[in-house]
């Protein structure tokens, strides 16, 4: 709140309520498309991180950086992308009283709220090979299809939400 001199004064901590604005006549997605279908250039000039922008400028190699940088900034933070031949999956399995589990399948529910529309996706138990380090596995979202043009052929977008560590799932992670 304000006080009669505009400065802010203390109350409640509470998140305000206002009212839902009008969205007629009005694209919502307007920003999500331009994200979706800027150039490479554009988005590390307005969304990238500065080490990016300075490393490319450098001319270090940087495309796996932007590739991650874009991937996490249009899907959510808790995304990746590589090659296909570094990703195995089947079909996760529900268990009870799993905490993590429970908390996956509350994300992957959410998640279809959140896509980008067009976008199709499905829950998976993932297993990735890097080569760098141990392998890691657990149960998450692959993206199946997508419009994001930027994502390289034969790649995959996912997302381990619930990894398994020392023989049991971490807590799961929101993927957004």
């Amino acid at each position: 709140m304000k006080n009669e001199s505009g400065l802010l004064i203390k109350g409640s901590r509470a998140t305000t309520k206002i009212e839902l604005p009008s969205f007629e006549n009005a694209n919502i997605f307007a920003l999500r498309i331009k994200l979706r279908t800027m150039s490479e250039d554009e988005f590390i000039n307005e969304h990238s991180s500065g080490t990016l922008r300075k490393n490319k400028r450098l001319g270090f190699e940087y495309k796996k950086q932007y590739l991650h940088e874009r991937v996490a900034f249009d899907f959510g933070y808790g995304f990746e992308c590589l090659h296909e031949s570094h990703i195995n999956w089947g079909l996760p399995m529900t268990e009870g009283d799993c905490p993590p589990i429970t908390e996956v399948g509350w994300h992957i529910d959410r998640y279809q709220f959140l896509a980008f529309p067009g976008d199709e996706f499905e829950a998976k138990y993932l297993k990735i090979h890097t080569g760098i380090g141990p392998d890691r596995e657990g149960v998450g979202i692959i993206i199946r299809k997508t419009s994001a043009a930027y994502i390289p052929n034969n790649y995959v977008v996912f997302a381990l939400i619930a990894e398994i560590k020392n023989h049991d799932y971490s807590p799961a992670i929101n993927p957004c």
